[in-house]
């Protein structure tokens, strides 16, 4: 609703210019004066048409697949019906309140008035576009710099947490933990990623913490993304297949464990993809997470690091198991979560 007021406010300029445009054009071209109400009426014309197109390019940028499909379908509908609908207000609607455009009560030249209707519809097109792009300048850089703002908050909460856990400590001395801190990047997925990542780790270490599967997997993607955009796509192979199950809540932070564990021992790039997998069925989710090591002990304490998710896994009512296999040079870690049944 606040676009399209916007979008409104600016047409009145549009109006105005239209308005100036045709009388000026009134005064030195036309062999025979027009009133001015029917100047006011065409630069009408000119803003409602433009404002509705305008309406239209916005829903299109903004919508999903489907919105797109029905606003190319509405601006179909109102390009082929222009024609008919001026037709009706000029030698209907208006002459019934007293405003006549022509003595007659159709025109003489048709192809003269298909003409003039089509080159005003065109021009209504192209100041929809221009007020569009106009329009889209400005609504990106106002959203770009809410989300500067934004990122700027997150990361001096982040820059002035304690980094005490395994969780935070190795996300935030890694390389890819000060990308998160140390670069803005230019897209507005990544920077909405790194928001919400950066203000879900404020959350992962509260005790007893729970979310919904929904939400898990929602903060797992963002993860993964922000994964494959600093390591490359290929270096993360992340499969996920979970069923619409109504799953009880799980501790913050378990899913998306694993894959942190990578930054501190794994070894990995497209050479050495990191191999994730989620699967879920109607009782139970089976995660596992296999990638390449490079540790710097010959050996992988399970003990040091795994203890906070030990202790999530803890907090569970219901069953559930927690496996740690070094071999050769592999690391994996298998999770299964057996929600119905009770420990």
């Amino acid at each position: 609703m606040r676009n399209l007021t916007e979008l409104a406010y600016y047409h009145l300029f549009i109006f105005l210019f239209m308005l100036a445009a045709v009388w000026s054009a009134n005064m030195v071209w036309s062999k025979a004066a027009i009133p001015f109400v029917q100047i006011v009426i065409i630069a009408l014309l000119y803003m409602l048409y433009s404002y509705a197109i305008a309406v239209l390019l916005l829903g299109h940028w903004k919508g999903n697949a489907r919105q797109k499909l029905l606003i190319v379908g509405l601006y179909t509908f109102v390009s082929l019906t222009v024609i008919p609908v001026i037709d009706a207000l000029i030698y209907k609607l208006l002459p019934a309140v007293g405003i006549r455009f022509s003595r007659h009560a159709q025109s003489a030249n048709l192809h003269r008035f298909y003409f003039n209707i089509i080159s005003g519809y065109l021009v209504a097109n192209l100041l929809a576009l221009t007020v569009f792009l106009k329009y889209r300048t400005v609504l990106l850089k106002k959203e770009n710099d809410a989300l500067n703002t934004d990122l700027l908050q997150f990361r001096e909460r982040a820059l002035g947490m304690q980094y005490t856990s395994h969780f935070l400590t190795t996300i935030f001395l890694s390389n890819f933990g000060k990308m998160l801190i140390d670069e803005k990047p230019k897209d507005k997925r990544t920077k909405r990623d790194i928001i919400q990542f950066l203000a879900y780790l404020l959350e992962i270490e509260q005790s007893g913490r729970l979310n919904s599967i929904d939400d898990e997997l929602d903060q797992l993607n963002c993860f993964v993304r922000l994964l494959q955009g600093y390591y490359g796509e290929r270096a993360i192979c992340c499969h996920l297949a979970v069923e619409g199950t109504a799953y009880p809540a799980i501790p913050t932070g378990i899913l998306f464990f694993p894959l942190e564990n990578c930054l501190k021992h794994g070894l990995i790039s497209s050479d050495y993809p990191v191999e994730f997998s989620l699967v879920g069925d109607a009782t139970e989710i089976n995660l596992s997470c296999k990638n390449y090591w490079a540790p710097k002990h010959d050996t992988v304490r399970s003990e040091t690091g795994f203890s906070l998710l030990k202790a999530k896994l803890n907090q569970l009512k219901y069953r559930n198991s927690l496996e740690i296999l070094q071999e050769e040079a592999t690391f994996i870690v298998r999770i299964k979560l057996n929600f119905f049944e009770v420990k």
